[in-house]
């Protein structure tokens, strides 16, 4: 099988490499080092060195004896791996090049299942057969003799025992997000860093970290319907920081009528990456600021995406005896799995069960606690924050601007898993080091936009409490009537992405138990979200 390489985006780079030519985009921390372990992957169909290198980037290293296309921990840019219909096989970064390469191929059925329930495509595949994706962390060997070989390094489980003392995980924890930040700015300079600041921590966190490094050229903003209390704590945390804040107002109306147009359908076809739903959520606010003029042409968005606080269900993690396999999945799914009313209804897609059963096999899962961590938080991190979290990325690039996630470069990634279990399980922690590191800049504290359950009981009790709710039968009624209410009188105009669907239609959706976020996948799928999209049928 032929192999080659389309790069359709102007920031690829070109060199000369020893062992042949590379191609790369992002900054990686040693050039050098990179062209190196890929060269040593190809003949030996593994790749162990690139555990080493740091920064944002992917990468394609052509040689005599073959190709090799690889990514960073967390799929910066997604990479495309299609094959024609006549054997012929491309690595692109281009996903409407890759279905012209394939034949243009149909919806597959059952990864449009996945879709519709998860708002991504798992493991290496994506919409259409024929054209799969190469996972975060991994990599694809294409020798001349036309076999394929692929792989994935999966990031280091958390230390047992590991790092517990609050002064030393708070120390260590700044030292490697320091490193993250020296790279990052080696790369941008002096460019404005901008904040999509909301009420809570993770981009409070960002903010503090540009005022406590004398980064000035810094401009924050939010954005809704109204002046909420969130939007209230952003501004009062931009403010004491000393830094520029803008708050994006508009109304419903406006979101309704911007998504009806071919600037919507521009975006969606920019966003979906093959195999993610786009995010949409500041799609409108970033268009406004950039027509208004508030942010630079070359700003760089800094958005809150982090490693922390990617497990969930941990009540589970105080049983001793082992959870089966079984149990397991059915809690990843419960949470997951819940764009359409039926969250078990993956289980009877083989092509799903068997991507996630191989990938249990590969965490060697044991069904105690430890494993449980592990695999709920590292499913999480490779799936839905890469898939669709970080995926919103694409939506910075769609309007030209570069991004960066410092809280996800390999040093803040290598630290945290040094974190004990019983560190990485919650946020406790984390929100302890934030408003210590937002009180020594400010002088102050402030409170951290959350309803009043999460504010003042843990994510422990609350999952206990919704356990016994669950097991009467009270929990799913109230849940489903409390976010139909939420969902139509939302603060940020989100009711205003359904499309055609009537409030009405939505509030029976929910009611069945699925969420808003499904009804925006089917529409995705049906290629009636916004007008303009054209995904599927292009003529």
């Amino acid at each position: 099988m032929h192999t080659n390489a389309h790069l359709t985006h102007a920031a690829w780079h070109t060199t000369e490499h020893a062992e042949g030519t590379l191609h790369w985009r992002g900054y990686p921390d040693s050039l050098e080092a990179l062209g190196a372990a890929l060269a040593t992957a190809v003949p030996t169909h593994s790749a162990p060195q690139l555990d080493e290198i740091a920064g944002h980037w992917c990468a394609v290293l052509e040689t005599p004896a073959g190709f090799i296309a690889a990514q960073d921990p967390i799929r910066s840019w997604p990479l495309f791996v299609a094959s024609s219909p006549d054997g012929a096989r491309v690595i692109t970064d281009s996903i409407d090049y890759a279905r012209e390469h394939a034949g243009d191929p149909a919806v597959d059925r059952d990864f449009a299942a996945e879709f519709a329930n998860l708002g991504y495509v798992t493991g290496r595949d994506t919409l259409f057969a024929g054209i799969e994706q190469i996972q975060p962390g991994g990599w694809m060997v294409a020798p001349a003799d036309g076999s394929t070989r692929w792989g994935v390094r999966r990031l280091a489980p958390h230390s047992a025992p590991g790092r517990t003392d609050a002064a030393e995980l708070d120390r260590v924890f700044t030292e490697a997000l320091d490193r993250a930040f020296d790279r990052m700015f080696a790369e941008i300079g002096d460019r404005q860093i901008v904040i999509p600041l909301s009420g809570g921590l993770d981009s409070r966190l960002l903010a503090v970290a540009m005022h406590d490094r004398g980064h000035r050229n810094v401009v924050n903003f939010t954005y809704g319907a109204g002046r909420t209390r969130e939007v209230g704590i952003s501004e009062e945390v931009a403010t004491k920081l000393g830094q520029r804040w803008e708050f994006i107002e508009y109304t419903n109306a406006e979101i309704r009528e911007a998504w009806a147009s071919p600037a919507a359908g521009a975006f969606v076809r920019d966003a979906y990456a093959g195999a993610s739903l786009p995010h949409v959520q500041d799609w409108y606010p970033v268009q406004q600021l950039q027509a208004r003029g508030l942010i630079s042409d070359d700003a760089v968005f800094l958005p809150g995406h982090t490693v922390v606080g990617n497990m969930h269900d941990e009540q589970i993690l105080a049983n001793p005896a082992p959870l089966s396999r079984h149990e397991l999945i059915d809690t990843l799914l419960r949470h997951h799995a819940t764009l359409k009313p039926n969250a078990r209804a993956l289980l009877k897609s083989q092509p799903f069960m068997a991507k996630l059963n191989e990938f249990l096999d590969s965490m060697n899962y044991d069904g105690s606690p430890d494993a449980r961590l592990d695999v709920l938080e590292y499913w999480n991190i490779i799936e839905r924050q890469t898939k669709y979290i970080n995926n919103s990325m694409r939506g910075y690039e769609h309007f030209g601007n570069d991004w960066a996630l410092p809280m996800l470069d390999r040093e803040v990634l290598d630290v945290w898993a040094t974190f004990d279990r019983s560190v990485a399980q919650d946020r406790d922690w984390y929100r302890a080091y934030v408003n210590t590191r937002y009180a020594r800049a400010t002088g102050e504290s402030i409170n951290t936009f959350e309803a009043f359950a999460a504010a003042n009981v843990s994510q422990g009790n609350r999952d206990r409490i919704k356990t016994v709710l669950r097991a009467v039968g009270l929990l799913t009624p109230i849940e489903r009537r409390i976010t139909a209410r939420a969902y139509a009188q939302h603060p940020m105009g989100f009711q205003e992405f359904v499309g055609a669907t009537t409030p009405e239609e939505v509030r029976k959706f929910i009611l069945r138990g699925g969420q808003p976020m499904g009804i925006y996948a089917q529409r995705f799928l049906d290629d009636t979200w916004t007008p303009d999209a054209k995904l599927f049928d292009r003529d």
